[in-house]
Parts: structure tokens; C-alpha cells; sequence
């Protein structure tokens, strides 16, 4: 059987596990953590390491209880992820609010389109509601999978409520297109993924020299579109509320460092809160800084 056999049968798996009632996949998700957490102990080496120098004021008793409480959130994050393909949008908006749509819409009523920086914190999937709240065209920034059918599969899914889905490679490309078009859209991008090695943009970020993205703040500061920092907060198992704050009205009269230290001192805010629902499976800080290159703050 070759891989696009294989990957047809995973996906009609996940669909069916899609239409399960939440109950049972809650059900799911903590026989599941048993087999992640205790059996397969996937990426525990990788989450203990991450934790450790993240919060090096920390005892081993509590970087445990972290750990623990992160498997028991990553466990339910994966079945909620694989329930997008069938949830309605009454449930979904139900279970993912918005509190203050109003700092969006308000831009869109001046024709102005918006950076929305998120970021690998609670339930980022769910934004996918975000067209049921908003009046901007909603474009997802991605990193494509390696494999062409699930990536298919899961942008399909993302894309159910309204979104527009753009790869990281063709955002710019899409954003020109909406400018010139005077077509507000909010571009919603994680900035806090690991870029390529080429990247030279590096900040401290949780007591680490850690290397990001600089697209997010080049697309800001060329349009001068305003930088919105988006919370979303894990209220009870299964429900989630965003909030929106703006960081930068008009960014062109701010340095990328400046944009980028703040977005960083946002995510160290709430990651100190409940560091639990960061991902920290993510291999976030494999990459060392090269001699050559500065820290730029």
C-alpha cells in the first residue's frame, strides 16, 4: 500500500471521529492522554526541556504538575481540532467567543485591514470562527503540511465558517491583491513558529535567544496596518473566549524591533498565567544563534 492510500484511510478515520457527540470525545481524549502521557510519553523529553529553561525559577514538582496539565490540554486540543470538520457554526461560535468585536469591526468600518497576531496558546484552531464574528475577510496564515492530502483535508476544515486560507508563501502576494482592491481583510498569523535558519530576526523570548518570523511586521509596517494581539482564554473544557487588544495603531512609526518586543512581552504575559496551555511539544528552540548575528533586543 502505497502513502496516498494510507492517507485516504486516516482521513475517512478522522471524519468519522468527527461526528462524535463532544461526550464521547472527551471520553476519547482522556484515554488518550493515558496512552500519550504515560505509554508513548511523546515528546516528553522535549516538553521538560522546553519548561525548564523557560522557567528556570521553577521546582521539579512544579514543572510536572505543568507537564501534566499540558498532556491532559494537548490530548483535548486534538480531538476539538479533528471535531472542526463537522461542528456547526451555531456550536462553534457558542464555544468559541468573541468578546470585544468591536476593536475589529471598527477598522473595518474605516476600510482598514489588520494584522492579528496569535499565537500556539489554548485552542488556535477554533479561530476558525472568527468569520462568524467579524466583518473582515478572515485570511489564515499556514505552514503547509508535507503531506498534500491532509494539509488539503485540514485547510478545508479550517476554511468551513468563511476563512480564506493562505500559505505563509503567498500571503504578501494575497495582501497586495486586497490592498489594491481596497478589500479589508484581517490576516491572522502565529508568529511564534520556528522560521528557516535564514531568518536573522532574534529576540529573547521565555529566557531564550529564540529566532522569528519578521513577515508579520514588514506586512504591518509597509501597509501600516494596525497590530492587534489576540488572547484567547480556556473558560471550561471545551470553551474558549478571544479578546483583541490593539498594540500598534500605526506601525510605520515604530521599528520591527519595537513591534516584535512587544508582540514577545504579550505571549511571556499569558504564557506566566497558565504556561500549561503554551505548546510546548513544539521543538521551539532548536536552532542556536549564529556568532555573526545580534540579538535585536
Amino acid at each position: 500500500m502505497n502513502k496516498g492510500i494510507f492517507s485516504h484511510i486516516g482521513i475517512l478515520f478522522l471524519r468519522l471521529v468527527a461526528r462524535f457527540h463532544f461526550r464521547v470525545l472527551y471520553f476519547l481524549s482522556d484515554l488518550f492522554f493515558l496512552l500519550v502521557y504515560h505509554v508513548v510519553r511523546y515528546r516528553k523529553t522535549v516538553v521538560m526541556r522546553n519548561l525548564q529553561h523557560s522557567f528556570p525559577e521553577k521546582t521539579e514538582k512544579e514543572l510536572k504538575t505543568i507537564v501534566r496539565k499540558f498532556y491532559r490540554h494537548f490530548t483535548d486540543l486534538m480531538l476539538e481540532s479533528i471535531k472542526l470538520a463537522s461542528i456547526t457554526d451555531k456550536d462553534l461560535k457558542r464555544r468559541m467567543k468573541v468578546k470585544n468585536p468591536e476593536v475589529i469591526n471598527h477598522f473595518f468600518d474605516r476600510g482598514k485591514s489588520v494584522v492579528v497576531l496569535t499565537m500556539h496558546y489554548n485552542n488556535w484552531e477554533w479561530g476558525s470562527a472568527f468569520p462568524l464574528h467579524l466583518k473582515h475577510k478572515v485570511l489564515g496564515v499556514y505552514k503547509p503540511l508535507h503531506n498534500p492530502l491532509f494539509d488539503a483535508y485540514i485547510n478545508r476544515n479550517r476554511a468551513r465558517f468563511g476563512a480564506e486560507m493562505v500559505s505563509n508563501a503567498h500571503i504578501l502576494r494575497r495582501v497586495v491583491k486586497a490592498h489594491q482592491e481596497k478589500e479589508p481583510v484581517f490576516i491572522w498569523l502565529a508568529g511564534d513558529q520556528t522560521p528557516p535558519f535564514f531568518h536573522k530576526f532574534w529576540l529573547m523570548f521565555l529566557n531564550q535567544e529564540t529566532m522569528f518570523y519578521p513577515g508579520p511586521v514588514a506586512i504591518s509596517r509597509r501597509f501600516n496596518y494596525p497590530v492587534i494581539f489576540q488572547k484567547t482564554v480556556k473558560t471550561k473544557r471545551g470553551y474558549y473566549e478571544t479578546t483583541f487588544e490593539v498594540l500598534f495603531e500605526n506601525p510605520e512609526k515604530y521599528s520591527e524591533a519595537e513591534i516584535m518586543k512587544a508582540y514577545v512581552q504579550k505571549m511571556e504575559e499569558i504564557i506566566d498565567e497558565q504556561p500549561a496551555y503554551y505548546l510546548w511539544s513544539h521543538k521551539r528552540w532548536k536552532h542556536k544563534r549564529p556568532a555573526d548575528v545580534s540579538m535585536k533586543g
